[in-house]
């Protein structure tokens, strides 16, 4: 889930993004020489689709009626089942609660019993005699404050206006029928068309159809459905392009967005050079008024051929442009893992009883390097702004636990103590693999780095040949470096933690510092007074040491502030603080009182332009050969 939500700036969109909910899917088939045992074991072979009927026309109460027609069931009892789970969500959803009055049908309209089982699951008796199942789904943004699902996993019922079918949401699977086909008919608004990557069959003005080669195909394939005219698309080195943009308010327009999408997703394509995986990509884009009803987790959820985006509508077009390329570059990527490149849990992923890979590091730790990567490679970030990337990366990982496995993480994500550190593969997750990347470029003097071997990885695997989890390491370290598979085994596996400036200054990169605008008693990066709840005093940081204004006061950490001016100031008054500052004029006279240990001092200084010095990282004067060699190699220069 691609994505993360500091990206934008917006802390919703970082939780996400910590949540981030930046995201792994798969649908990949399983091998068609892959047979059971014995012939009691095999299981029966099917040569009619499932036929499924989606009704957006005669919507009650923001939930719409679907139908699933089936036959040739050779069992008494059958069960059928809405995921829990699926790829790229990494946490229990539950979509089985959005579905209402489950009905099972024989052929001649009589009702078969039917029993739910916990949250998900339905069985019906008499099954040899099922013709068809029919329910109400409702939709998930129109009750987002009581529930968890990240809004681009959820869905969106918006009567003859939008439709965001995240199709797991409302299609299901029988007992041991997830291979079995699926042919989707939508029936919806004449006004209204489709945005999709599913492979789509000859259709009406008023159905459109589908097929899907079995259920990971269904639930790989988001289809929203808006005005055709914010709808456009794209060719990018053989790969069609669709943007699909619902601004409900009609404040953005999709010919706004696609110059810098195309510009992007070209960046893209080159920097991944011959690895192409897909023929069709999607991205759909719900920008949110924020209103009831409306989505209000911002980020993104990927797919193998597509991106659900959510996003604030009220962005100005600049900013909006801005978070499109960080989300959507993202889930793009993942074009590669795991579309390419993945384990035998996302293979053949169980939605409702999952077993996860160890292997997020890959799955969203490189996707998210490459996000990076190929913006300084392509000329989109300057250098400068590259190196700010990897350093807030640095510091966003102190938030998590830097001894744990990351494998074990991965393989146990849905659970505490493991869940609330999943952020951290976006953080920690895209470090490892820029440790990688240094490392395969100082063995062959940067001639080759991390994208290379994951060219390897997906030419040796693909999409219908996962690995086995506990076999990664050993086949990069057959295909690549033994430095990198014990760099992967002592801080992958094992739960030692990295020195990043250590790979860093292989590549010529240290710290240093910068002096950057600020204001007087609020900074971005380091906090500069913090509240007592006990006292209600407002009291220094030791961030008051690199401000150029408060140490000229003689200002220090753990000083407490008691007047400006003779104005008294407190946590119940601290907006204060902030509004009379900013009345200041250079030049001003300002008298402090403060306390420390004990001591109450004064102290009259000038006011003068607040600025900070911040740590920043740099490349290293007089860098050694290789160190340069490394260097260009890394960021292109």
């Amino acid at each position: 889930m691609t994505s993360k939500k500091h990206r934008m700036g917006i802390v919703t969109l970082l939780c996400l993004l910590l949540i981030l909910v930046t995201i792994v899917s798969c649908t990949a088939t399983v091998a068609p020489t892959r047979m059971a045992a014995t012939r009691t074991n095999a299981l029966p072979t099917y040569t009619t689709p499932i036929d499924v009927t989606i009704d957006l026309v005669n919507v009650q109460n923001d939930k719409v009626k679907v139908t699933i027609h089936i036959d040739s069931i050779d069992m008494d009892t059958v069960h059928y089942y809405i995921p829990k789970i699926v790829p790229g969500t990494y946490q229990n959803n539950d979509y089985g609660d959005y579905i209402e009055q489950f009905t099972a049908l024989d052929l001649q309209g009589n009702t078969l019993a039917t029993h739910k089982h916990g949250k998900n699951q339905w069985g019906i008796q008499n099954a040899r005699q099922l013709h068809s199942i029919t329910y109400w789904v409702n939709d998930t943004f129109d009750t987002e404050d009581t529930h968890q699902i990240f809004s681009p996993t959820g869905t969106n019922i918006e009567k003859g206006q939008n439709f965001i079918l995240n199709l797991y949401a409302f299609i299901g699977y029988f007992d041991k029928m997830k291979e079995r086909a699926y042919t989707l008919h939508v029936i919806h608004p004449p006004h209204l068309e489709a945005a999709t990557s599913a492979e789509e069959l000859p259709s009406t003005n008023e159905t459109d159809r589908f097929s899907f080669s079995r259920y990971a195909a269904v639930t790989d394939a988001p289809i929203m459905y808006t005005a055709p005219e914010n709808k456009a698309s794209f060719n990018i080195n053989e790969v069609e392009v669709l943007l699909s943009i619902y601004s409900p308010n009609n404040i953005h327009k999709v010919s706004n967005l696609l110059p810098q999408m195309e510009r992007m997703i070209r960046a893209q394509k080159n920097f991944l050079g011959s690895i192409n995986a897909t023929k069709k990509y999607s991205v759909l884009v719900y920008l949110s008024s924020a209103t009831q009803g409306h989505a209000r987790g911002f980020g993104a959820l990927e797919h193998n051929t597509s991106t659900v985006v959510v996003l604030p509508e009220s962005l100005p077009l600049e900013r909006l442009n801005e978070s499109l390329t960080d989300v959507v570059s993202h889930e793009f990527f993942h074009i590669v893992t795991p579309l390419n490149i993945h384990s035998e849990e996302i293979h053949n992923f169980d939605y409702n009883n999952p077993k996860m890979s160890k292997h997020l590091w890959l799955y969203e730790g490189t996707t998210e390097y490459f996000s990076m990567l190929f913006q300084i490679h392509q000329g989109l970030i300057s250098k400068e702004e590259f190196f700010n990337r990897i350093l807030d990366k640095i510091n966003d990982t102190k938030h998590y636990d830097d001894t744990m496995s990351f494998t074990e993480m991965s393989e146990h994500i849905l659970v505490a103590p493991y869940h609330k550190n999943y952020p951290n593969v976006y953080e920690k997750g895209a470090l490892i693999s820029m440790c990688i990347d240094i490392i395969i470029r100082e063995q062959t003097y940067s001639t080759s780095g991390i994208v290379d071997l994951i060219h390897q990885l997906s030419k040796t695997f693909g999409a219908e040949n996962p690995f086995k989890d506990d076999e990664l390491i050993q086949h990069i370290r057959s295909m690549s470096y033994p430095s990198v598979a014990d760099f992967l085994e002592t801080h992958v596996v094992g739960n030692t933690p990295i020195d990043y400036m250590f790979y860093l200054h292989k590549a010529g990169v240290g710290y240093g510092m910068k002096e950057i605008p600020s204001q007087y008693f609020l900074d971005l990066q380091e906090p500069l007074i913090k509240g007592s709840e006990s006292t209600n005093e407002i009291v220094f940081t030791s961030g008051v040491a690199n401000h150029n204004f408060l140490s000229k006061a003689g200002i220090k950490g753990g000083d407490i502030l008691l007047s400006i001016n003779d104005k008294k100031y407190t946590i119940k008054n601290i907006y204060d603080l902030f509004g009379d500052s900013k009345k200041w004029r250079i030049g001003d006279t300002v008298l402090f009182t403060y306390k420390r240990a004990e001591k109450i001092l004064t102290t009259k200084v000038s006011v003068i332009e607040p600025k900070i010095q911040q740590k920043c990282l740099h490349e290293l004067p007089n860098p050694t050969d290789t160190q340069t060699s490394i260097l260009k190699g890394w960021i292109n220069d």
